[in-house]
């Protein structure tokens, strides 16, 4: 089913061939499927806070051209999916129970085995899927993510070390119930607010897309009404609670690709040094003055690395 709008994000979209929600470990998971439904699936998890439309049609179609079927979802707390409305911060859900949803999505799409791209908090959860749940997976992508995103060695800065090691504490003796606090977990959600941070959050090699992400931002808020204002800490509750992965992550023998930017600011290469020390079969591909980001300019550099990476995947697991 199409989604009922009239919308330009939406016109002449002749690769998006399903949508809606699917019952998954317990809540409503919006998603939509690009491409033929018997072609390998690849599965994308975008990151904190934002709705799946960050994975754009530029970074979608051409692996729908190169043979696959591409299926995009909003996690729980963004977009059309479940909004947690009952949260507690003594009992957060974590990027297991994030993991879960993408494995109960697999289940309702009848997919048993999926290639999984994450981006930021999307790699984290797309390696918690790794660990725990490899059986249902081909091959692992993680794109300016991190093992452990709170680990004070994987910073430069005075600055970023000590805040990564005052936030969870912080947050763990804030009471969530007042007035002053509901400011902050209930934030004012507007496309110039969104649009400050992705800008700063870009690169110095590729000029920021205003325009693009001006038309994304207000289409996500405004019309499509996706952005949660407690998503932001309450994802970044599931991220602080899971801890480390850097222990776990030695267990995986998935082909698995790592991208990320020299450039990025919010979690510095560091992070991906690593965790892809760590894991057998991984590559590391650096993204020369690339932010926490994935501008249009650099979808054909990355699908130079990710196509090769999924159909070699496909052969490994065709022969095994």
């Amino acid at each position: 089913m199409r989604p009922n709008n009239t919308t330009k994000m939406y016109q002449n979209i002749e690769i998006l061939t399903e949508s809606g929600k699917a019952k998954a470990n317990g809540i409503e998971i919006y998603f939509e499927r690009f491409g033929n439904e018997n072609d390998p699936a690849i599965v994308l998890i975008m990151g904190l806070d934002a709705q799946c439309l960050l994975w754009s049609l530029s970074f979608i179609e051409p692996l729908v051209k190169a043979g696959y079927q591409v299926i995009r979802f909003d996690n729980r707390d963004i977009g059309l999916s479940s909004w947690i409305e009952n949260w507690d911060k003594t009992k957060p859900y974590t990027l297991e129970d994030m993991a879960k949803d993408t494995i109960g999505l697999l289940d309702y799409l009848n997919i048993g085995k999926a290639h999984v791209i994450g981006a930021s908090m999307g790699g984290m959860i797309a390696q918690r899927l790794a660990i725990s749940h490899s059986e249902r997976l081909l091959s692992l992508t993680c794109i300016m993510s991190s093992g452990h995103s709170m680990d004070p060695q994987a910073f430069d800065s005075f600055y970023q070390k000590t805040l990564v090691k005052i936030v969870p504490k912080v947050l763990n003796i804030i009471p969530f119930n007042n007035k002053f606090t509901d400011k902050y977990t209930n934030h004012r959600v507007s496309v110039s607010s969104y649009l400050a941070t992705y800008k700063y959050l870009a690169g110095n090699k590729h000029a920021f897309d205003k325009e693009y992400f001006n038309a994304l931002f207000a289409f996500c808020i405004e019309e499509r009404m996706g952005q949660n204002p407690k998503a932001r800490l309450q994802q970044l509750f599931a991220i602080i609670t899971s801890g480390s992965r850097l222990k776990e992550l030695k267990s995986v023998e998935l082909p698995t690709l790592i991208l990320h930017g020299t450039a990025d600011r919010l979690l510095p290469i560091k992070h991906a040094k690593k965790y892809a020390a760590l894991i057998k079969n991984s590559i590391l591909v650096k993204l020369e003055g690339i932010g926490h980001e994935i501008p249009k300019a650099i979808i054909p550099e990355v699908h130079s690395h990710l196509i090769p990476h999924l159909h070699q995947s496909l052969q490994k697991n065709a022969k095994e």
